[in-house]
């Protein structure tokens, strides 16, 4: 070698280079994740010095790491001095902030195999230029560009600007995926890393199927068998999950469910955002707090949970005092005119409050007073409703029979129950109006053929004033009954069974009947539905203060010990043992089912209480520069009936990265013709966030038309289909649903996983016998070969399997009635339909293998394909698929 001349190895200079380069930019462990982004923090009470320091001020340091979000927080302290009284400070702001970092722009949820295109969004608000590398990191569970390894690459980033870089995944599993992106800038020390979960969903529609049993073993022992429940069209690849609870108290998931941040959602998964349902959320926790009161119970349900249920209550006060009119009345919805029944409700929660949460009197009397000057027909003895919150339930309903007495009985169980919590209310026109209603209510009862309803609703009016009723309702209330004398039964509606046992209930106790309250206190019990509710917001706080009611006054032994024991089929056995003290423990007799079902199911049911229909479109105004497409929604709803519908909720399902224009929803609320009275986003009422309009009428004579944008924020493939329902609010069983999907641009995201290896389990030569179109297409096939099984054992030629595949993908299968393919795929193509049968559907998913093959008369002219194709066939029977 010349003398002074260095030898470099080939390719060592690259290597050189690339060190020299990693060198210049921080390592990953070196850069800090954040992943803590609250919306609120620092919750904390501080006792201050009794002396002050040299300035006349106590101090005391509090120390609190920040949370990780890029933003401004607000600090508030307030003081409390038994001297001095409180005290608010000035806010305080304090600065999170860096001049260089990530953001990442996630949808609220996606549904497991959509392809979605993220953003991960790198701002630098340094003075100089920045090269910067984005790395995407590898999440399991997560096809990505990521999928076997984190991802990298570069950009350039200007001074005083920001850069999206997009990533396009998706998602193969449900839960929470932590998606994590880090950003690190070329000889520099500035570096950012975050992680946020996306919340991955299963597509269909969420289902939930319920069964309830007492446990009152008599004799000794108690035996409840719960069958196999059978689930129609449940979403491939999904495993439904059975939940078995037993409690040791009737009441106990109730009152957990009661004391709630949403009891309404928690309870009976319904929705909020009207008065009455606002007076609800306050009714709930009361019957809680009371009856937990009266039998000395919180320590086994924990005392803190007093605090909470207290707080509930005054913040739903507040927030009712908010819809008061000038004369006390309350009206159904703001801008609307006062409701008789409204405004005596508010009377009967009110005072139900009025121990606990020390309300003005003066809250009560308004309201109460209104009644009796404005509402009351002195002749007649009877109470008005010009202006009606619904059709069909509390008040007996203009479509039922009886909706003046029940009305009238109604307001008078309000007067009986503020009478009774000590509020004085003066003025003679209120005894009055108590004389002449109850004179009213007593010929109600002796006139023969009257509902079941009616008769209890007026007995527990008349049994609520005591001595001072001229009639004993006993025997008028016990003739209504069922001949077991277990309910009272109303054929329009088993919700208005539901509240008529319950006021029944309460007619009972309150007369001291309390052996013949015995059936329908157990028969109340059985039929609690999910969350310890009873289907609606009246039947569910009626019967809660019937069965409360019931126990106040004949309280379970003290020395209760039950042994529960919970046998399945190839299981350990459970046993749960119960006593006073762990009463309240998380356990109960219900069995509860949940599951995903294909959303064309509720498509193809029947609708009979409402003509209903949805449509999407691209909308033809230009969207906002951060939304990627504009949609517009169109949704026709009319009732079927003889009358118009009061109460209607409409449930929309919004489809991933989606979003309402807030701004036509608020044109629709706020036009001089009211279409919606009231919208909101909600994500507690189910997996997906939801869109919750209510009308406060549905016209039977021409179609309710609404139509707003929704806006794409995310680029999404295969998207599942959406689901929009309409229901009455107090009879959620005159329900409809209906289906909608936004079109796809098909070119909007590019194929990915593309260069993982197939690995395939089962291989099939098929024919196509039938083709079944919706939003998961359904092939019949006969099976022509058994190259190689699979999962499913005796697979045999000439039997029948369905194959099934995302409507999404139909243009690229193409799979035609007649043709033969050869499919082989993965174990986890295979999915068990029924475990007694043993049979199986199989998915043509990403990493199925199809190919036509020719016929006969083809192979004449493809003598080579055809031969391929038998000689791969030959391969995978011998040697299996490759891997």
């Amino acid at each position: 070698m010349p003398e002074g001349i260095d030898w470099v190895p080939e390719g060592a200079e690259e290597e050189e280079e690339e060190e020299e380069e990693e060198e210049e930019y921080l390592d990953a462990t070196q850069v800090y994740v954040r992943s803590k982004f609250y919306e609120s923090w620092l919750w904390t009470d501080v006792n201050l010095p009794s002396q002050a320091d040299r300035d006349g001020l106590a101090s005391k340091n509090v120390d609190n790491p920040l949370p990780d979000s890029i933003t401004e927080w607000g600090v508030l302290a307030i003081s409390a001095s038994p001297h001095t009284g409180f005290c608010v400070a000035e806010p305080y702001n304090v600065r999170a902030w860096k001049p260089f970092f990530v953001d990442l722009k996630l949808p609220y949820s996606v549904a497991r195999n959509e392809q979605v295109e993220i953003k991960a969004v790198v701002h630098n608000y340094e003075d100089n230029d920045l090269h910067v590398r984005v790395v995407l990191m590898k999440t399991v569970g997560m096809c990505s560009i990521a999928f076997k390894k984190s991802h990298t690459q570069e950009v350039t980033l200007p001074a005083g600007s920001s850069v999206a870089v997009p990533y396009t995944i998706v998602p193969l599993v449900v839960g929470k995926l932590p998606l994590e992106v880090m950003v690190v800038a070329r000889g520099t020390t500035a570096g950012d890393r975050i992680q946020k979960q996306l919340r991955v969903v299963l597509e269909g529609v969420q289902k939930a199927e319920v069964r309830s049993a007492v446990l009152n073993p008599e004799g000794g022992t108690q035996m409840v068998r719960v069958g196999k429940i059978e689930l129609k069209s449940v979403v491939p690849n999904s495993r439904p999950e059975t939940f078995i609870n037993v409690r040791g108290n009737v009441l106990a998931d109730s009152i957990d469910n009661s004391i709630s941040e949403d009891s309404l959602a928690s309870l009976i998964q319904m929705p909020g955002g009207c008065v009455e349902q606002n007076l609800a959320s306050i009714t709930l926790p009361l019957i809680a707090n009371l009856y937990l009161d009266q039998t000395n119970s919180w320590e086994s349900v924990g005392v803190q949970r007093k605090a909470e249920a207290l707080r509930f209550i005054r913040r739903g006060y507040e927030n009712q005092l908010a819809y008061r009119k000038s004369d006390g009345s309350y009206p159904p919805y703001r801008r609307q005119g006062a409701s008789t029944w409204i405004t005596a409700y508010v009377v009967k929660v009110f005072s139900m409050a009025y121990s606990i949460t020390g309300i003005d009197e003066q809250q009560v009397c308004e309201p109460l007073l209104y009644l009796v000057n404005n509402k009351h027909q002195l002749l007649r003895g009877s109470f008005r409703e010009d202006n009606p919150v619904y059709t069909t339930t509390m008040t007996g309903g203009l479509r039922g029979d009886d909706p003046e007495t029940t009305l009238t009985a109604f307001v008078l169980i309000a007067l009986a129950e503020a009478k009774q919590a000590g509020i004085r209310c003066t003025g003679p026109s209120v005894e009055v109006a108590v004389g002449k209603t109850t004179e009213y209510l007593k010929r109600a009862l002796l006139t023969t053929g009257r509902r079941p309803y009616t008769v209890a609703i007026a007995s527990y009016a008349l049994a609520l004033l005591g001595n001072a009723s001229p009639y004993n309702p006993t025997q008028s209330l016990l003739r209504a009954a069922a001949p077991d004398g277990s309910h009272w039964p109303d054929s329009q509606n088993t919700l208005f069974t539901l509240e008529a046992t319950g006021y029944a209930l309460l007619a009972l106790v309150k007369l001291g009947r309390m052996e013949e309250a015995a059936a329908p206190f157990k028969w109340l019990n059985g039929q609690r539905r999910r969350g310890g509710g009873f289907g609606s917001t009246q039947s569910t706080m009626v019967v809660l203060q019937a069965l409360s009611a019931y126990l106040i006054n004949k309280p379970a032994p003290e020395d209760v010990h039950l042994d529960v024991d919970v046998r399945i089929t190839g299981r350990k056995e459970i046993r749960y043992h119960f006593n006073p003290v762990n009463a309240y423990a998380a356990r109960s007799s219900r069995v509860v089912t949940h599951y995903n079902q294909l959303p064309e199911v509720d498509e193809k049911i029947s609708c009979k209480d409402f003509e209903f229909s949805v449509t999407i479109e691209e909308s033809s105004e230009k969207p906002p520069a951060d939304v990627e497409k504009s949609y517009q929604l169109t949704i026709k709803v009319r009732a079927l009936g003889p009358r118009d519908v009061r109460m209607v909720i409409l449930d929309i399902n919004l489809p991933t990265g989606f979003t309402p224009e807030n701004s036509d929803l608020e044109m629709l609320s706020n036009s001089v013709d009211r279409y919606i009275n009231n919208f909101q986003i909600v994500d507690n009422l189910s997996d997906r966030g939801s869109l919750i309009i209510h009308l406060f009428t549905v016209s039977h004579k021409e179609p309710e038309i609404l139509i707003f944008r929704l806006q794409q924020s995310f680029k999404v493939g295969l998207l599942q289909p959406s689901s929009v329902t309409v229901y009455e609010y107090y009879n959620p069983d005159h329900r409809c649903s209906r289906t909608y999907t936004p079109r796809e641009d098909k070119e909007a995201l590019t194929q990915i996983c593309r260069d993982n290896v197939c690995r395939c389990t089962q291989v099939f030569k098929v024919k196509v016998l039938n083709v079944s179109q919706s939003y998961y297409d359904k092939y019949e096939m006969e099976i022509t070969r058994v190259i190689k099984l699979g999962v499913e054992a005796g697979v045999e030629v000439g039997q029948k399997r369905f194959f099934m595949s995302h409507g999404g993908c139909r243009d690229g299968i193409n799979l035609k009635q007649g043709s033969e393919y050869l499919i082989m795929g993965p174990k986890e193509d295979q999915w068990n339909v029924d475990s007694d049968a043993n049979r199986s559907i199989y998915m043509l998913g990403k990493d199925t293998w199809v190919e036509r093959w020719p016929t006969s008369a083809e192979c004449s002219s493809m003598q080579a394909k055809c031969k391929s194709l038998e000689d791969t066939a030959d391969e995978l029977s011998v040697n299996a698929c490759r891997v």
